[in-house]
């Protein structure tokens, strides 16, 4: 070749697409990872959202009189089941005599389902009450 022709070669021109080509799959690699990062991020968020949803429902929930039950929130399924831990035993007044209620412990099972699949699942320990005395009977 002569000393004085300018330009690229063919051989200098593969190996620069190469070379642009192993930076560009990296590139793509690196991306692809943060988007899954951001994709598992978000599905967090929503998650951790829904839970948050569940508890506050939940605590206008009686496990005694509502043992199990199933309600939307949002774009999620709630479906909770209650178990009894401890009780049920009366209540007290000030003066040691059984008060209006009847108290128990209980454990909630919690499921949060979407779109048909299972998205989290947790436990939650509330307190149940039914009345079984009239006012009048203290």
């Amino acid at each position: 070749m002569r000393a004085s022709a300018r330009g690229f070669t063919l051989l200098e021109a593969i190996v620069a697409l190469a070379i642009l080509a192993a930076g560009s799959m990296a590139l793509f690699a690196a991306l692809s990872g943060a988007l899954r990062s951001i994709e598992r991020a978000e599905a967090a968020a929503r998650l951790d959202a829904a839970t948050a949803d569940a508890i506050a429902f939940l605590e206008a929930v009686n496990p005694m009189q509502q043992p199990r039950g199933e309600a939307a929130l949002g774009a999620h399924r709630l479906r909770w089941r209650a178990t009894v831990v401890a009780g049920p035993t009366d209540t007290l007044t000030d003066y040691f005599q059984p008060g209006l209620y009847e108290v128990a412990l209980y454990d909630v099972g919690v499921e949060l389902w979407r779109d048909g699949e299972l998205d989290g699942r947790f436990v939650v320990r509330r307190a149940g009450w039914r009345q079984v005395r009239p006012p009048v009977a203290l």
